[in-house]
């Protein structure tokens, strides 16, 4: 039971049903989903390396679908030789960001791009092109209408005016953007008809960057991207402002592979960005997925129950060194979660803790 107070498990109907069939397997796994949630992320860092670089490592062409950071995630996981050494050098990066007092939109901008660049050596961008274990899929948006600036008063107009439209139905997402994936050689996955629109770009060596610097571009925070190549005119944005934990079938309900795996920071998966307040939003189409989420003893072992957030940056101005001790605590915590994990997945014990999603 110790393992168990670790991690909270939940599971679609159709990983449910495939999880009563037999054990969990890499064979099993049909996609990997990585949400958005910026420095949540840390809390899950060795979740992936292990994932990846171990778990995952005779996996062939297996969709890693990404939104915002975990678009970034995935990139590293992509290095061919050495994809820990990638997802380690990430979260050192992260965790090394430090600005002056409300620091401006170029400033953020500049830095995180500067991460980013640092993060997406040679390695890194060929094994995203030619890795032969995994496929990457990386969530954007692409801004219309009143959106489709950086003037801050605009921009501010249209997010609430989509945000008051998504209040009702996520149709209104429809207002002020739409899905914008750019997946190696163009291959599509499944999505949910949500009434706006999805297109699927091929994600190659002149748009890389754009790609997921775009995934990951917080609107009100920083700037967007401008006309990625080879995508539809236009600016980009967070893929997270529509799948922002990933609430998507992603597999054929007829999959041979019927799992979608999501290691989470989260005990609950919130559809898109402007849904984190809404408690009644819940997910409607993520039947494949397995979601693996923190539980009360890892909770217990993070500074206020938390785990990293952007307002830490606020919250430790001027602290850097307090922001950076507690931000490695949760990553500490986070290993103990992922052994927690395996060790019920060595046990044949996941279906004894799962709930529903």
């Amino acid at each position: 039971m110790e393992a168990a107070r670790w991690v909270t498990l939940k599971a679609g109907p159709a990983a449910r049903r495939a999880l009563a069939e037999g054990p969990l397997t890499p064979a099993r796994v049909g996609a990997v989903a990585a949400a958005a949630g910026g420095p949540k992320w840390l809390a899950i860092a060795a979740f992936h390396r292990t994932l990846f670089a171990d778990w995952l490592a005779e996996a062939s062409a297996l969709p890693v679908v990404g939104s915002s950071i975990g678009a970034w995630a995935g990139a590293m996981a992509c290095h061919e030789r050495d994809p820990a050494g990638a997802i380690d050098r990430l979260a050192e990066g992260y965790i090394a960001q430090s600005y002056a007092e409300k620091p401006g939109a170029r400033v953020i901008t500049d830095t995180l791009a500067g991460i980013l660049n640092a993060a997406l050596t040679d390695e890194v961008r060929a094994g995203i092109l030619h890795n032969p274990r995994f496929a990457l899929h990386v969530l954007t948006v692409r801004s219309r209408r009143l959106a489709a600036t950086d003037n801050r008063v605009r921009l501010g107009v249209a997010l609430g005016l989509t945000a008051a439209a998504n209040l009702v139905d996520r149709v209104g997402l429809g207002l002020g953007f739409e899905r914008v994936v750019f997946s190696r050689d163009g291959q599509t996955l499944s999505w949910a008809n949500e009434g706006f629109a999805t297109r699927c770009v091929a994600l190659d060596s002149d748009n890389c960057f754009d790609a997921l610097f775009a995934s990951g571009n917080v609107p009100m925070i920083m700037h967007g991207v401008r006309d990625p190549a080879g995508a539809p005119a236009g600016l980009y944005r967070d893929g997270g402002l529509t799948d922002y934990h990933i609430d998507q079938p992603l597999l054929a309900g007829s999959a041979d592979a019927p799992i979608v795996l999501m290691p989470h920071f989260e005990d609950r998966l919130v559809p898109g960005w402007l849904d984190k307040r809404l408690a009644w939003r819940r997910p409607r189409h993520a039947d494949h997925t397995l979601m693996i989420g923190p539980g009360p003893a890892m909770r217990e072992a993070l500074s206020d129950g938390r785990v990293p957030e952007r307002r830490d940056f606020y919250r430790h101005a001027g602290d850097d060194a307090t922001r950076q001790r507690l931000w490695r605590q949760a990553m500490t915590a986070g290993e103990r979660m992922r052994d927690a994990f395996f060790e019920l997945v060595e046990r044949d014990a996941l279906m004894d803790h799962v709930e529903p999603l």
